[in-house]
């Protein structure tokens, strides 16, 4: 019995079979070699609507010129995935070669803004598709405020202090006025914005990271991974590329002039400008690291949780720089 006997039968679907089948990322991605040329092949986690959905939509920007996508095959019914049971797998072209990291952000900044540009559905422009994620931003914000409130006393509390402590308790002052002006921030933001009717949503990628792009045998890069794509505000999208971007690279001139680079391409709204860096501004990553390291919820050594804390507070300082200086 083969370890693949799961994943050849999804090749029926597609009227092709696979010759070869090897693991590309435990547990859930696979490379197959057909008769057709080499695909991907990959168990998702993602709901069948939000694959239908995102799939049936990069098609029909492909359709309409836009290259900037890895597409979903489609199967003889014409799907874009495959169920078998509780498990749902899509497939899409093999492409070996990742964009370059010193590539990456002018890349993933240009397809962003064509994405957004070219998915932006005026029908959808309903402020109660924003509001939800206003709303759960708030009550996430709010829990990790009071939670970092609540470490702060543990790291008070002990009478040698770890590594770790001595960052938090000289960096806390100013993590908890970031958080805390955030969350003030934003209940006015939504005041403003309560009857606004013109919110724009666009398809989100959900996951512009630099192993998320790829290049063609042209040259060309194009997305991949749209598993946690949905219809958003485009600032979603942006709030995840600046802070990937910012602990990647962080250059604060290159940051404004990867943001004039997108809106060149498709404008920002003042609405949506003013939400962005609201969003940025909020020290999300390094709230992840004190409920990680306070909560014992990751098993981090003290080497390694010291040093993450200390480059992501490093990283989101430069971050907020730029944010005063830019918005």
């Amino acid at each position: 019995m083969s370890k693949f006997d799961d994943i050849y039968p999804l090749f029926q679907e597609y009227d092709m079979f696979a010759q070869t089948i090897e693991v590309i990322k435990q547990p859930n991605v696979y490379k197959a070699m057909t008769p057709y040329g080499s695909f991907v092949c990959k168990r998702s986690t993602a709901p069948a609507n939000r694959l239908a959905f995102v799939g049936n939509a990069l098609h029909h920007l492909h359709q309409r010129g836009w290259d900037g996508a890895v597409l979903p095959a489609l199967t003889k019914y014409n799907e874009p995935f495959v169920q078998r049971g509780e498990s749902t797998y899509y497939l899409t072209a093999w492409l070996p070669q990742q964009v370059p990291l010193a590539q990456w952000p002018e890349l993933m900044a240009r397809r962003l803004a064509e994405l957004h540009q070219l998915s932006q559905n005026y029908r959808f422009d309903d402020p109660r598709q924003v509001e939800p994620l206003i709303e759960s931003m708030l009550a996430k914000w709010t829990q990790w405020l009071e939670q970092m409130k609540n470490c702060l006393e543990i790291a008070r509390g002990r009478t040698y202090p770890s590594p770790v402590d001595v960052v938090f308790l000289a960096n806390e002052p100013f993590l908890a006025e970031a958080a805390a002006t955030s969350i003030q921030l934003l209940r006015e933001w939504k005041e403003r914005h309560r009857t606004h009717a013109h919110f724009r949503l666009s398809i989100n990628h959900g996951s512009p990271y630099p192993p998320h792009l790829l290049l063609d045998r042209t040259g060309s890069a194009r997305l991949i991974n749209f598993d946690r794509a949905r219809y958003d505000t485009p600032t979603r999208d942006l709030t995840l590329y600046y802070r990937t971007y910012f602990q990647q690279i962080g250059d604060e001139e290159e940051a404004s002039r990867l943001f004039e680079q997108y809106t060149n391409i498709f404008p920002l709204r003042p609405e949506e400008t003013d939400l962005l860096a609201i969003f940025l501004h909020y020290p999300e990553r390094i709230m992840r690291d004190i409920e990680g390291y306070y909560l014992q919820k990751q098993g981090w050594s003290e080497l390694y949780a010291v040093n993450r804390f200390e480059k992501d507070i490093d990283r989101f300082m430069r971050m907020s720089r730029w944010i005063r200086h830019t918005f």
